[in-house]
């Protein structure tokens, strides 16, 4: 997963615009003829403000996680008492059906800490030449933090007791 996420947001714009045209092998690197054949200024000021950018949305985005897991449960439960409020009058035939309705959700810890790892890595991969990208990733974790701790409260089921 974190793979996936890396290249998508640290090495998918680094290649698209790159131009190796001059370097070895060139069976492979003539394909790769993008506009700069290395970083400069107007690379900062193009494809760095995406990069930025992008990472700014990662920042912002376990607020919007958090009005899901919020708001899509609670409509679900509200189309499933038809609006009433009682959650003793349910659509549900079994009661395997009310449960996972009304349990919550399964964490999924494996997206949480891909995301993190990738902050991380295209923060070391770019902070050099783009501070911004350090108060930018403090950020995220300080709302990853907020958010996890609102999520595991009060969104997701409980983990199952392994032991005592």
């Amino acid at each position: 997963m974190f793979a996936a996420q890396f290249f998508n947001t640290g090495l998918l714009l680094l290649i698209i615009n790159a131009n190796m045209t001059e370097h070895a092998p060139f069976w492979l690197t003539k394909y790769i003829h993008g506009t700069y054949y290395d970083y400069s200024v107007n690379w900062y000021y193009n494809i760095g403000e995406i990069i930025v950018q992008t990472m700014t949305i990662n920042a912002l985005l376990p607020y919007i996680t958090i009005g899901m897991g919020f708001g899509i449960p609670w409509l679900k439960k509200k189309l499933d008492n038809k609006f009433t409020g009682d959650v003793y009058q349910t659509k549900k035939t079994a009661m395997s059906q009310y449960k996972d309705l009304y349990s919550g959700s399964k964490y999924v810890i494996h997206f949480k800490c891909a995301g993190v790892i990738n902050i991380v890595w295209v923060t070391m991969f770019y902070g050099v030449g783009m501070p911004l990208l350090f108060p930018l990733a403090a950020f995220n974790f300080f709302n990853q933090f907020i958010c996890e701790r609102i999520t595991v409260a009060y969104i997701v089921q409980l983990p199952p007791a392994l032991d005592d």
